[in-house]
């Protein structure tokens, strides 16, 4: 009997599964999902969050995406500010991809460096941890997926072509979003998708009921989409989306207002084209090709700022070519990737300066089915960096093998034991944009190392579903800022933690618990707020989820979110305190087919005033982080034509 067979997928048995499984244990559940990709392969992830979850939570930002996921957390209160945090590593640790396509660099240690529209997206998937040699270069922390919708996930049965208006209003914010899609069957073999939406928020009010000036934010995405299939085994993707971010706000927009940080004129962009090709062999199962080519570039401007203007700009592009071969017992993915990253920043002080970095990995990957119980894997990549400092006129050069293993094992029809290690090396990349004008690497600075050591377990019997996993993860020579304008190696990372989860599904009800702790630290002392662009620490995290299909048109859920007080802090911190946030939501769908959705949602129901763990806390008068929201109630309607 197969893995599959013993282990049926339920939608709540998959969420509670991928919250606490491995990269090595889930590869063929991650296959099961897969509708979208060009080749059946998809890689493997320890979290998805789906359309539908989105959905459900009407989301609006980062924060929205992944409150469901205990290890996830996102700091920065107002939008512009927010960062992902995966077991308290930002995600600057992590490859970030969108269809794809590498989001590389760091905008600006003071705000997020990721601006996606959930509206957009197809799922997101999260990889914890070193994993996969099929992760990218550089993926110390793990990886971040971002994959946007095909115009066959907006069509429903029957139907060759439909068209989605949707909008919604935030009382908070007192903000407003619209969207419009269309998308439909050019032809047999074509299909096209596009999609607009458009977000306008006011500053957002804390739990207290003072309005936070400066936090307010007006959005605009898009995305279109052409899909192929040339033949029985030839597919084409080809995509284009577009987010810009304005504003007048803080200079520093995770901080409160303060003299040294004043509001100015900004505007963010993020361009990503891609374009996908791929090539199954019906005949032969050791060909299954996958090649994908891309351009993003992204650009942060401070306009009219207390020393003019300022414009940094992050264009990369690259390129993966991979094959599958099905050999027996043997799955092996192995190809190669390219990316050149070219960093500038225009300012009236130092005119405009500029970096390039490079790098270039072989990879190979093998899944290896020994009986039908155990499942072996192992893989290696080794990766070429480069950078090219223009400031100092100095080039590095590093390279290195990163390897993996890791096992999984049903010991029962019902039982699932898994475990692995994995290393990843990054050599030295592009700088953050705003600091290319005075900061520099230092010249003995050394290649970061990640080794990450995972074991876990997943039981089902029945509608019950269980997991855990415990992990160490140790990142050496962890880069980070030496002194005031030195960029070099600060010691060594390491971080501790497990995650539990247990669920049941009943007819009409589903119901789960999750809980995190990751202690991350250099050289024994915890990370902090401070350690901008490494992670930083955050109390042990509870997740409880309700969903309710009261009627087949009507559905109901609560989400609570609870994160412990954290104690054990860096010298020089303060103790974060807990706190608990609950949300619910109902969903009403009362025509045939979907075509109407009507929702209502209620974030902070009981208006808690709180500071996330993950946003930056106080370190005094300037360097001083922002409440978060208080109560918001959204409504939404969507109409599919």
């Amino acid at each position: 009997m197969s893995p599959a067979a013993r282990f049926p997928r339920h939608p709540l048995c998959l969420a509670i599964a991928l919250l606490g499984a491995s990269p090595l244990a889930l590869a063929e559940s991650a296959q099961d999902l897969d509708t979208l990709e060009i080749t059946a392969e998809r890689l493997a992830a320890d979290q998805v969050v789906d359309a539908e979850a989105m959905e459900r939570r009407q989301a609006n930002d980062l924060r929205d995406i992944f409150a469901d996921q205990p290890n996830v957390s996102v700091g920065g209160a107002a939008p512009a500010a927010q960062k992902i945090y995966v077991r308290g590593l930002e995600d600057t640790q992590l490859n970030v991809s969108v269809d794809g396509a590498t989001q590389s660099g760091n905008l600006f240690h003071h705000q997020g460096r990721l601006l996606v529209d959930p509206e957009l997206l197809q799922r997101v998937e999260v990889v914890a941890g070193a994993g996969e040699a099929t992760n990218g270069p550089g993926a110390l922390g793990g990886a971040i997926r971002f994959v946007t919708k095909d115009p066959e996930d907006l069509l429903r049965p029957g139907q060759d072509v439909g068209a989605r208006l949707s909008a919604g209003y935030f009382s908070n914010t007192e903000g407003y979003r619209t969207s419009a899609s269309l998308y439909g069957r050019l032809t047999d073999h074509w299909s096209a998708l596009a999609s607009l939406s458009h977000t306008d928020h006011d500053d957002y009010e804390d739990a207290d009921g003072n309005t936070q000036p400066f936090t307010g934010t007006r959005r605009q995405s898009g995305l279109v989409k052409l899909v192929g299939q040339l033949t029985d085994e030839q597919r084409v993707a080809l995509s284009y989306d577009r987010s810009e971010d304005q504003a007048f706000r803080l200079h520093r927009p995770h901080w409160r207002p303060s003299f040294r940080n004043a509001p100015i004129d900004q505007e963010m962009v993020r361009e990503t084209l891609t374009g996908r090709y791929g090539f199954d062999a019906l005949a032969h199962d050791w060909l299954d090709l996958d090649l994908t080519l891309y351009r993003t570039e992204a650009s942060l401007e401070h306009i009219d700022g207390p020393y003019g203007d300022y414009i940094g700009s992050m264009e990369s592009q690259g390129g993966d070519l991979r094959n599958r071969s099905r050999l027996g017992d043997h799955t092996l993915t192995f190809g190669i990737d390219y990316r050149r990253d070219e960093a500038s920043l225009a300012s009236p002080l130092y005119g405009t300066n500029r970096e390039e970095g490079r790098v270039v990995g072989l990879y190979l990957q093998d899944r290896y089915q020994l009986t039908d119980r155990l499942q072996l894997s192992a893989g290696a990549r080794y990766d070429w960096f480069e950078l090219d400092e223009e400031l100092t006129g100095n080039r590095f050069e590093e390279s290195g093998l990163s390897p993996n293993l890791g096992v999984s094992f049903d010991a029962t029809d019902n039982l699932n034991l898994y475990g692995g290690w994995a290393r990843a090396i990054r050599g030295t990349q592009v700088k953050e944009l705003f600091v290319l004008d005075y900061y520099r690497n230092a010249e003995d600075r050394r290649e970061e190392t990640a080794d990450n050591y995972e074991v876990g377990a997943r039981y089902q019997h029945g509608n019950l579903y269980l997991s855990a996993e415990a992990f160490v993860t140790r990142i050496d020579d962890v880069v980070g800022i030496v002194d005031r304008a030195t960029l070099g190696n600060l010691g060594d990372l390491k971080s501790r933690g497990f995650s539990t989860s247990i669920g049941y599904d009943w007819d009409r009800l589903n119901a789960s618990l999750s809980f995190s702790r990751a202690r991350p630290e250099i050289d024994g002392e915890p990370l902090s707020d401070d350690d901008m662009a490494i992670g930083t620490s955050v109390g042990d995290t509870w997740v409880a989820n309700l969903n309710y299909q009261a009627t087949d048109s009507l559905e109901l859920g609560w989400t609570g979110r609870f994160a412990e007080r954290l104690t054990r802090v860096a010298s020089d911190s303060p103790e974060k305190a807990g706190y608990g946030v609950n949300d619910v939501y109902a969903r009403w769908r009362p025509l045939d087919d979907d075509q109407l959705t009507l929702a209502l949602r209620v974030n902070n129901l009981f208006d808690k005033q709180y500071f996330d763990h993950a946003s930056y806390g106080d370190a005094g008068d300037v360097a001083h982080g922002l409440p978060d929201p208080g109560r918001d109630i959204r409504l939404s309607a969507s109409y599919r034509f």
